[in-house]
């Protein structure tokens, strides 16, 4: 609040003051001072007369104008100006508000409470509109990386079946060599068009979930179990790790064994031939605690956190390579049902993954949606 009137300045703050009392209320004599307080950027809305010494109420205006972060701050300027033409030339300058003197108090509270409502819309709307611009930003750089997933597999089939179209007949030792480039790639293209159908629905909140009571020693059975043929080729040793007295918890069974599949997929992926994949579970409060782990060459340090991000994945050649969403995935699964997913950090060698869900039925509703 600034004008050359002690008096009024003393009248205004008291008046306001009253009606806002949670509201910090600063002013000044002339536009210097003003203009130095408005520079901090804590200043929401102005209350100015015209006639000031340094700057006056219109420079002060302008000077606030000019400065782009001081350009939505709301400015009413107090005038005796009798005329139309001075009112219309002070909002002509970029005042949103005239109050005429000598002032009504009454008045004045409702200009200013108008003034309040409209910096608290203009805020929300600049806020949204920060929203859409990174959600818009998400989605163009979501875009990119999708159109480049899934040009890689494409091109390693093109490039496949035309080799087989111009060399097939002539070259017959070539037909299975090229036949299986086709059949890797067109799986993998596959389960990456599974994943991006998955994590869309799952974002956009249309996806049904069951949740029931679950025994966790059985579900942790059936990933075992889904796991056997290829431990096998691998040479490998998936071991359970069960807890000696029964485990029951309400989740979404299938939702949960898609997380654990992913875990134990990427432990079985990292790990050296002969090695050994550990699956176990333990109580944890009212819910459970899962682990995976494995021996194989880890996770750098640092970068726990970004392998849940959309498409990373560290260290894996062509031939192992997967989709990249199936830890982003995991943790929208886990997140849905109130828990936690995440890489153990600090280990010497191999990864740990820790998933933790609540006893309860998490975030669902009533009717299983959530």
């Amino acid at each position: 609040m600034i004008d050359a009137d002690a008096a009024l300045r003393g009248a205004i703050e008291t008046t306001l003051a009253a009606q806002w009392p949670d509201v910090g209320i600063r002013s000044a004599a002339n536009g210097t001072a003003a203009l130095e307080i408005i520079q901090s950027g804590e200043v929401d809305l102005l209350i100015s007369g015209m006639a000031l010494e340094s700057l006056g109420g219109i420079g002060l205006l302008r000077a606030a104008r000019e400065k782009r972060r001081l350009a939505d701050t709301y400015v009413i300027l107090m005038t005796g100006a009798a005329a139309p033409e001075d009112l219309f030339a002070a909002i002509g300058e970029g005042a949103d508000d005239c109050l005429p003197k000598p002032l009504r108090w009454a008045e004045l509270v409702a200009r200013v409470r108008a003034g309040l409502r409209r910096i608290e819309a203009t805020r929300r709307h600049t806020e949204r509109a920060e929203e859409l611009q990174r959600l818009n930003d998400r989605h163009t750089e979501f875009l990119s990386m999708v159109s480049h997933e899934i040009r890689t597999p494409l091109s390693a089939i093109l490039s496949a079946a035309n080799v087989l179209l111009r060399y097939g007949s002539q070259r017959p030792e070539s037909v299975e060599r090229f036949a299986r480039v086709i059949h890797q790639e067109g799986r993998r293209l596959t389960r990456l068009i599974n994943n991006l159908l998955d994590l869309a629905r799952i974002e956009a909140g249309h996806v049904d979930w069951s949740f029931s009571a679950t025994a966790v020693d059985e579900l942790v059975r059936d990933v075992q179990e889904s796991f056997s043929a290829l431990v096998g080729e691998r040479s490998l040793t998936l071991v359970v790790e069960s807890w000696p007295e029964a485990v029951v918890v309400t989740l979404d069974r299938d939702k949960v064994t898609q997380v654990l599949v992913n875990l134990v997929s990427n432990s079985i992926k990292h790990s050296p031939e002969g090695g050994e994949v550990r699956l176990r579970y333990r109580p944890h409060g009212d819910g459970v605690r899962l682990e995976v782990e494995d021996d194989g060459a880890g996770i750098p340090p640092g970068r726990e956190e970004e392998i849940f991000n959309r498409f990373q994945q560290l260290g894996i050649d062509e031939q192992r390579r997967g989709s990249g969403l199936g830890l982003t995935i995991s943790r929208q699964i886990v997140e849905r049902h109130g828990g936690r997913i995440w890489a153990q950090p600090g280990r010497d060698h191999g990864a740990l993954f820790v998933v933790e869900l609540p006893g309860g039925s998490g975030g669902q509703g009533q009717d299983g949606s959530v």
